[in-house]
Parts: structure tokens; sequence; C-alpha cells
């Protein structure tokens, strides 16, 4: 098969490279995918091996093949790939086969091949064709309109984060705690070493448990209200750290604005300017939330009680909050400002650290509740660089904070 420059993958014997090539690997780039010069002479060599040359869709899957690590690249690579301008062709491989006419016998009288079993009388070339049966369709369903057979390769459209999969997995495996625990089954050599000089007889050698990754992470998600619009982009962000993460357990709950109100709502009376959006005169007689509420699924329907599942996370875990606390809407209110500090002091009485992750840029949590929230509470970005610095904090480096509960 021979192929045009820029239409089927033709095989070059030069060593610039079908146009397609570049174009395809730019807008892979453009979508987050770290594909370089490896990426494009794997698929050189897959090509001159005779991959991917029956069909434009085995050159598709050969690009996925190559390329994709999950299910959301594979998605991203046939986006691109369908906005190139490559013709459809497909190479029939299979051999030509030339059937001999049969010449009929005038001495016998002319047969068919109809089955005699078959009512359906014969029908000559000039009767005009029956019309089509119709198959009678359950009620409720419509027959799918009629395709044209063009349609517009820039409408291909794609999910594009601000982060990818791969980064939030390369993000959140910096989040090690390695420890020793398990089944014997490493050698220690310097302790079979030592038992050996002691002894000075074969002895068995001495095993230990293997190192593994002890993080156990509470993760709580704001949803509905003014999250919606976040909804995806967290989800995405939620699947890669449970998928790529390797994290030793991760817990998941939901809730809407805060888990609950606290029960000390006379606190506000007490600031001695009531319109000053700080509550730093009452900060510390706030006590943690003591009957908080989270939720199990994200469509906030099967509640379930916050000590619950803080304890089940336990005390060596690390909580993270993701939610705009406030800063999507651009307003402020000292009772969430409130029942946020009761939140996370009550999330603190067992876990180690808690962070928090704004969906909304830092530029619009001026003058609204998330402003007043980050003084206490260690808040970032939901970015690859913000969660770069939220890991760096619950692996233990310090927050610089205002006021820290």
């Amino acid at each position: 098969m021979t192929a045009p420059d820029g239409g089927g993958p033709g095989r070059d014997d030069g060593p610039a490279a079908p146009r397609w090539v570049p174009e395809l690997l730019g807008q892979l780039r453009r979508r987050g995918l770290p594909l370089g010069v490896d990426d494009a002479l794997a698929l050189r060599q897959a090509l001159a091996a005779g991959f991917g040359w029956s069909s434009t869709s085995a050159l598709l899957r050969l690009c996925v093949a190559l390329w994709a690590k999950s299910a959301a690249e594979e998605t991203q690579i046939r986006a691109a790939f369908a906005r190139l301008d490559l013709p459809e062709w497909t190479v029939d491989s299979a051999p030509d086969r030339t059937v001999a006419p049969v010449v009929p016998d005038p001495a016998e009288p002319p047969t068919t091949l109809a089955d005699p079993a078959d009512p359906t009388p014969e029908r000559s070339p000039e009767s005009p064709a029956p019309p089509p049966r119709l198959t009678p369709q359950p009620p409720g369903l419509s027959l799918p309109p009629l395709h044209t057979g063009r349609y517009d390769r820039s409408l291909v459209l794609a999910p594009h984060y601000p982060v990818t999969g791969r980064q939030v997995a390369q993000v959140w495996r910096g989040l090690r705690r390695p420890t020793r625990y398990g089944p014997a089954v490493e050698l220690d050599v310097p302790a079979t070493l030592d038992r050996f000089a002691r002894t000075g007889l074969p002895t068995p050698p001495v095993l230990i448990p293997r190192r593994r990754n002890s993080t156990r992470l509470l993760l709580l998600i704001d949803r509905q209200g003014s999250m919606t619009p976040f909804h995806d982009y967290v989800d995405h962000v939620r699947r890669s750290i449970a998928d790529a993460g390797r994290l030793d357990s991760l817990l998941v709950g939901y809730f809407h604005n805060t888990a609950g109100r606290s029960p000390d709502q006379h606190l506000l009376t007490e600031l001695p300017d009531p319109f000053a959006p700080a509550i730093d005169p009452v900060l510390r007689l706030v006590p943690p939330l003591p009957e908080g509420r989270v939720y199990d699924d994200p469509d906030l329907t099967r509640p379930r009680q916050l000590t619950e599942l803080r304890d089940a996370a336990g005390r060596n875990a690390d909580a993270v909050v993701v939610g705009d606390a406030g800063a999507a809407r651009g307003g402020f209110s000292s009772g969430r400002l409130l029942d946020t500090v009761a939140f996370v002091k009550a999330l603190l009485t067992t876990v180690r650290t808690v962070v928090w992750l704004n969906p909304v840029p830092p530029a619009r949590w001026r003058r609204t509740t998330a402003e007043q929230v980050a003084r206490h509470v260690p808040m970032f970005p939901l970015t690859r660089d913000g969660m770069y610095r939220a890991v760096d904090v619950l692996r233990g480096r310090p927050a610089t904070l205002e006021r820290a509960l």
C-alpha cells in the first residue's frame, strides 16, 4: 500500500515523518500529554514493523496502544486523531477469488437457485423493487435521524482539565510514609551477616517486612450549590488520586458548604466589631463540631456521621478538604466562617494535618469567606503547583498562617 504524505501512514524512506505526526503530537502536548521524540520513534518503528497499515482505525488503535496510559488519555488521543485531515482507507488482505461462469446446458430446462420452500416469487429485472419492510419499534422509542455522512472535525470534543490524570498521580505519589509491616519476605543483609559472624555457623537468613506506603488520606469534598461548575474537575482529581496515588487507604466523604452548624452561634454576638470579617477574638472559644454529618455519595443521599468517618481514617491519617469556601459566589458569611472553623477543629481532634484545596483562583478569594479560612487553615488552589504545596504540608513542612487553629 502506498499513501501520499499527510494521508495514510505511507512508508517514508527519508528521515522526514508524515506531516500528520507532528500535528497529532502537538495537539496532544497542548492537551497535557507529555509526548516527545521517543514516542514518535516508537510509532515509526511500529509502522516499519507492519502495524497500523490495514485501515485508518488500525492506525488509531496503534497510537492508542503506544501512547495512552489511561482511559482519559485514550479519549484525548481519539479526539485529537479525529481532528486530523486523514482520508479513510481500508486495505483488503483477502485474496482475489475468481469464480468461473457456469454455462447452462441447452438440453436441460432453466433452473433457479431459489428454495422450493420459499413462497417468495422470483422478481424479474423489469419489475419494481418491493417497498422496505419496517420493523415495528417498541413504545417510547423513535427511529434515529438519518446520517448525512458529513461531520465537522473541529466539533470532536474531549475533557481538558487544568491538570491531567498523569500529573495528579505524579503529585500524590510524593505523599509517602514508608513503613515496614506485613509478612517478613525481604532479606536483611546486615542482620544476616551479623548472625553468621557471631555464631560462625550456617544459619537461616534474617527476613523483615517489606516497606510499604502507610499514608492514609481522608478526602472531604464540597458538593452542589456553588461547587456545581467544578464537579467534573473535582471528580477527575479524585479518580486520579484513587487510581494512581498509591496510598495505603483513601476514604472519601461529601458535604454541602459545611458538615454542620456550630452550636455556639452566640459567639458572633460577642465580637467587638460585629461588621469585621475576622473572628480572631473568639477563635479559641469555638468548640469542635460535635455532630457533623457527611455523605458517602456525591448526590448527598446516604448520610454518615463525621465522627464515624474520621475514626475510620485513624489518628495517623491526613485530611484534605476540597471546596470553594464561599469564594465562588464572592460573598462573606460570619456564620459559615464559624461553622468551617468548628468543622476543621473536629477533624484535627484525630487526624494529623488538614489542608484545603480551592478550585477557585486565589485572586477571587479576597473579601470572601475563603480569605478568612485561609488565615487559619493551609489553603491552596486546585492546580498542579497548589497540590504540590499541599503535599509538602502533609509531609511535614510547616505552613505560614496568621492564626493557626
